[in-house]
């Protein structure tokens, strides 16, 4: 680099954290006395940093003050970057964890559908899917839970429910069609359920996807060929992956269009399409052995 690119390359650094020390002050309505009083420094200093006839970047540990005072980062003062928030705000901001509260398991889940009640919702569930589930299901899967009893999931299954019923809504869920195939075997955590009550279950699901389609559609993907974690995703606004005991919250549109595009990649690959999707769970009904 030339001596003279290098020379305007440091005269453009000085205008423009004239300009923003500039603006910055006048965001909080400070003149020259005050900020020199909360950053440390001399009143004569700051009104050189504001001259136009004499351009000038100051020492590292003044621009550090002044930042602090004005509530602003070094790196914004000295345009190296475009915001004014620290790094550590922005991830604040961007991802945050809501816990779960025993007994208000779906607290959460219940504000987020309510704000976006006129936005698409795309969920992948960690089970079945939570409206769709029988008493039997939800007795046997909740009995031992500590995030709520059996009662508190059958009153949020029917409350979800009616959600689901209103007029406008609009949900897309992806379900592994191995999760229901297991679910037929009663292996893993149904072995609890008899042959009567699987069919029961998948007959119930069978219904819901005929009664709510097309505003809700459920499809099924191979996880052979596609994995997903429990996420559901409100719109463009929020996107959430459960992990248990907490909600991992994303609200930057970046975080949540790539999780809405790995949801319409399950959909795209699906081997069960939403309108196909009651036949066959009827078909595997039958399957269901005593």
């Amino acid at each position: 680099m030339s001596e003279t690119s290098h020379k305007t390359s440091r005269s453009e650094r000085a205008r423009l954290f004239r300009e923003r020390l500039a603006e910055a002050m006048q965001a909080q309505w400070l003149n020259r006395s005050t900020l020199a009083e909360r950053a440390g420094v001399d009143r004569s200093t700051i009104s050189l940093l504001l001259s136009e006839q004499q351009l000038r970047l100051p020492s590292g540990h003044v621009v550090a003050d002044l930042a602090a005072a004005l509530n602003v980062t070094s790196d914004w003062l000295l345009g190296l970057a475009t915001t004014t928030r620290a790094p550590g705000e922005i991830l604040r901001e961007s991802l945050e964890v809501a816990q779960t509260v025993p007994g208000r398991a779906d607290a959460h889940i219940d504000r987020w559908l309510g704000e976006a009640a006129d936005a698409k919702v795309r969920n992948v569930p960690a089970s079945l899917p939570e409206f769709m589930k029988t008493e039997a299901v939800m007795t046997l899967e909740y009995a031992d839970y500590a995030g709520k009893s059996p009662q508190q999931a059958l009153a949020d299954t029917q409350t979800r429910l009616s959600i689901s019923r209103l007029p406008g809504r609009d949900t897309e869920i992806a379900l592994p069609r191995q999760r229901l195939e297991d679910f037929a075997r009663r292996a893993g955590i149904w072995a609890g359920l008899s042959a009567d009550e699987v069919r029961e279950q998948l007959a119930h699901m069978a219904e819901l996807c005929e009664e709510l389609y097309p505003s809700t559609r459920l499809h099924l993907y191979d996880q052979r060929r596609r994995y997903s974690a429990a996420i559901t995703v409100f719109g463009q606004r929020r996107a959430v992956i459960y992990v248990g005991s907490a909600y991992f919250v994303f609200n930057t549109a970046e975080h949540v269009q790539t999780l809405t595009r790995h949801f319409d990649q399950l959909v795209r690959d699906a081997s069960v399409l939403s309108h196909e999707t009651a036949a066959w769970l009827r078909e595997l009904a039958t399957q269901v052995k005593d």
